[in-house]
């Protein structure tokens, strides 16, 4: 009787052994058959049973927002879009920084505006808690290349600024597609600004309760702003920006839907998305990033990314 027990309990391991591998395997196939195309794909043509996941500067809690540090460990992590931020320095070199000047991130002080690119490069960036790293200010340049032919997207926040240089960058580098712009302008101020150039790069409008025009003088309505864009120019998404629970902003959302658009929601802060931020979806994921689900959203831009991406593939709305 024992050998018999003994033996189905072998028969029943080696299932068991086989089936965990087949699993494993399977986790391994899908990661490593993800590939910048397919994210762009996914973000071209949302579907209710999939959320691509944004890491907001990077994982700027292990390693300095916007370092290539910080790209590579939101890549490791399986994130699909990081964020990171273009400025121009005083002799026309675009950087990734988030704020005017080296203050807060880096060893030095000044306007980005008023030094030179070799001066920025003698700077190391900060961690989180403000203490010096090894980590050096990237150019764009050197980020586009680092990410070129990995399984990640980039979402050049400020880029509006400078949108021909940084796309010259990306044609010299060879990741356009690789590369998401925005901006808050209506269409046709894009298109007075851009011309043809709009017709070359991924360009997300940025949805507010209110967008004024480039005078600040005329305001239009959320659906009234994102049907101009729809019925005119196909965007690669909208990002949405939310500061209620009854925004008109959340009744535009249906509009895109209709038309099969992707629907961007940051969770960084308050006034971004009705109070359903990320560190509230710690201690209640469902109630937070559950309820943007629910109301729409496709993309989560997240300061939270591990924790983020547990949650989604918990739901089985991400690989």
């Amino acid at each position: 009787m024992k050998k018999i027990i003994v033996v189905s309990l072998l028969i029943c391991a080696l299932v068991s052994c086989k089936e965990n591998t087949h699993r494993t395997n399977n986790t391994i196939k899908a990661v490593s058959s993800k590939t910048s195309t397919l994210i762009l794909e996914q973000l071209k043509n949302p579907t209710e049973n999939h959320v691509l996941a944004v890491a907001h500067r990077g994982d700027w809690r292990n390693a300095p927002e916007n370092s290539i540090d910080a790209i590579n460990r939101a890549l490791k992590m399986g994130i699909d879009i990081v964020e990171i931020d273009v400025r121009k320095t005083k002799d026309n070199h675009l950087i990734v920084m988030h704020d005017k000047s080296v203050d807060r991130t880096t060893t030095g002080k000044g306007k980005i505006a008023e030094i030179k690119l070799d001066s920025i490069q003698k700077l190391v960036l900060k961690n989180g808690a403000g203490m010096p790293t090894k980590h050096k200010v990237p150019t764009l340049k050197e980020v586009m290349n680092f990410v070129k032919g990995k399984p990640v997207l980039l979402n050049l926040d400020k880029a509006w600024d400078n949108l021909p240089e940084s796309f010259a960058i990306l044609k010299e580098t060879g990741t356009i597609n690789q590369a998401i712009f925005k901006g808050n302008d209506p269409l046709h101020v894009m298109q007075e600004k851009h011309g043809k150039l709009m017709d070359s790069i991924h360009y997300m409008p940025m949805v507010w309760p209110i967008n004024y025009n480039i005078y600040g003088e005329t305001a239009e309505a959320p659906d009234i702003y994102a049907k101009g864009f729809i019925d005119n120019y196909k965007p690669i998404a909208f990002e949405v920006i939310y500061d209620k629970e009854d925004s008109p902003v959340i009744d535009g959302i249906a509009l895109m839907k209709k038309e099969k658009i992707t629907v961007w929601v940051n969770t960084l802060w308050d006034e971004l998305c009705a109070g359903h931020t990320d560190d509230k979806a710690l201690e209640n994921p469902e109630a937070h990033w559950g309820w943007i689900i629910e109301k729409g959203a496709n993309v989560i831009q997240t300061d939270r990314p591990k924790e983020l991406l547990e949650y989604l593939r918990k739901k089985q709305l991400h690989n």
